[in-house]
């Protein structure tokens, strides 16, 4: 568990390949200061908007230059890109990876890396060094959720990159992405980051220790 000594600690919701929201976001509305911040982006870098790669250098960018103010998530598409490009063996199976990957966004991600051998080259590295959960003494961020009765220590990591519940009962407040919703959302002890950027043009962000929303729209 991390013990915070920032003056702002936002997290930042699903970005699809959005990457001027991204940038918007950052760096106009948030003003993201490294002496004084920590963000932490809930993952779902990939997929469905048309600049995943992008996105993927710019954060990428962020956590070399500011390792100790910049937290990477892993998302449930990273996930879905991750076993898609490692699948191996069983080719019913590994097809299957790969539609289902194709079905959710992934063909553009592949065309923004310009090729699939591009892509594996980027992606299987950065992806595997993705967090799952970033927890401090009185927030825990997850990717998506965690089940009624259990913590991040107990949940799976399917359940922490899938789950739609909302049934945390934890003590601590939830912060997730992966549902979206029209505008950031607290729902009990849970605050719900995505906006949907790559349909509604609407990238979000929430500073939990100021109580403060950052939002950018597409113009």
């Amino acid at each position: 568990m991390k013990r915070e000594t920032v003056s702002r600690l936002i997290g930042i919701g699903d970005i699809h390949g959005c990457y001027e929201l991204l940038l918007d976001l950052v760096e106009r509305s948030v003003m993201f200061d490294p002496d004084e911040d920590r963000l932490v982006f809930l993952g779902d870098y990939l997929d469905r908007g048309a600049n995943s790669k992008e996105v993927v250098d710019y954060v990428s960018g962020l956590k070399k230059h500011y390792p100790g103010q910049i937290v990477l998530l892993k998302g449930n598409h990273e996930d879905l890109a991750l076993r898609a490009m490692l699948c191996i063996g069983d080719e019913e199976a590994c097809t299957h990876a790969r539609m289902l990957w194709y079905l959710n966004g992934g063909e553009a991600t592949v065309n923004s890396f310009r090729g699939i051998e591009k892509a594996r080259q980027t992606l299987i590295p950065f992806i595997g060094s993705l967090e799952l959960y970033h927890e401090t003494e009185e927030h825990i961020f997850v990717h998506a959720g965690i089940p009624y009765g259990k913590s991040p220590e107990t949940a799976s990591s399917d359940e922490i990159l899938w789950d739609r519940s909302y049934s945390y009962n934890g003590r601590k407040t939830l912060i997730v992405g992966h549902s979206p919703k029209s505008k950031i959302e607290r729902l009990k002890n849970i605050i719900s980051l995505d906006t949907g950027a790559y349909m509604t043009g609407k990238l979000s962000g929430y500073d939990v220790l100021n109580k403060k929303a950052y939002q950018t729209a597409a113009a």
